[in-house]
């Protein structure tokens, strides 16, 4: 109990926190989770069109393959911006 004691607690405050989280709370752990690995997943996504966008320069591509590259690409950074405003703290 003295450690308790010195960051001005009880033991109480840890059984709160091991004790099952509510529906709700639930819910929202799992948007969250969803979110992070929908903005994993645009991350990388705008990698490999950034390699893909490099290649066809290097090859030199037709401009219609490069042009759909790109739109792709801003899609993905423009997916990435809404997930990040969902769960801006």
């Amino acid at each position: 109990m003295p450690s308790f004691a010195v960051i001005g607690v009880g033991p109480g405050v840890r059984s709160r926190l091991l004790r099952p989280a509510t529906p709700r709370a639930v819910h929202l752990e799992c948007d969250l989770v969803e979110a992070e690995l929908g903005r994993a997943i645009e991350r990388i996504e705008i990698t490999r069109l950034e390699t893909l966008l490099a290649l066809a320069d290097r090859m030199e591509l037709p401009p219609e393959v490069v042009e759909l590259l790109e739109t792709t690409k801003i899609e993905a950074e423009n997916g990435l911006a809404e997930l990040q405003e969902l769960t801006e703290i």
